[in-house]
């Protein structure tokens, strides 16, 4: 009778356990959602696409090859970096605002303004640094110590104010991406690297997208 009690209540602690999970996972697929489809992120996903095929176009002679929206490691976490270019400069780490209106100050948290409303934006290039740190990681750890990363942080829209140190448009992406010295770092080689140790996992990636910070 005893062991048919304790069965039970391991039973009971499995149900819940399963209940508990099935629910965060209901709940981060909403607040995914939610966040999928908002406006500001519909703005990103714009930015995003028309830089990916700028840079696409921009290194078709060069044969370069291009991830977007690459989800790597980042101890038992991981991150999203818009856009990994491979060519034989090495590595050029992009991130893309598609936001309108004015950027001003300095340091960890800038100003937006847009309209009458303003808002707090986490520095973009501080954002993209860590995103080039993790991919330098990444080279160190695979044997490619030697490959140039550089970075830019692309401003996408065309109403868009902000400081010159703090990002380029596309003219100055096509400008950075023409000065880039040839290395001789094999394009497809470091691709595949990066491409095969991306995170598979739905659940991680969904919760990346509702934590990252102004498209």
């Amino acid at each position: 009778m005893v062991s048919s009690i304790f069965s039970l209540t391991d039973i009971d602690k499995k149900t819940w356990i399963l209940i508990a999970v099935a629910a965060a996972a209901a709940l981060l697929l909403v607040l995914y959602i939610c966040v999928h489809f908002s406006k500001g992120k519909r703005k990103g996903r714009a930015a995003e696409k028309k830089v990916g095929k700028f840079l696409k176009k921009l290194g078709k002679s060069d044969h370069i090859r291009i991830i977007n929206n690459a989800y790597l490691p980042l101890y038992n976490k991981a991150c999203e970096v818009d856009h990994l270019v491979f060519g034989r400069f090495g590595v050029l780490v992009v991130e893309t605002k598609g936001i309108s209106g004015k950027v001003t100050g300095s340091g960890k948290n800038l100003t937006h303004t847009i309209g009458s409303k303003t808002h707090k934006l986490y520095n973009p290039q501080m954002q993209n640094k860590t995103h080039i740190d993790n991919v330098v990681h990444h080279l160190k750890k695979g044997g490619f110590d030697k490959t140039p990363v550089n970075g830019a942080v692309v401003f996408a829209a065309k109403d868009i104010e902000f400081p010159s140190e703090l990002g380029t448009d596309l003219k100055g992406l096509e400008k950075l991406y023409k000065s880039l010295p040839d290395a001789g770092c094999n394009q497809d080689v470091l691709y595949n690297y990066f491409h095969d140790m991306q995170v598979r996992n739905p659940l991680k990636k969904a919760w990346i997208k509702t934590r990252k910070k102004n498209d």
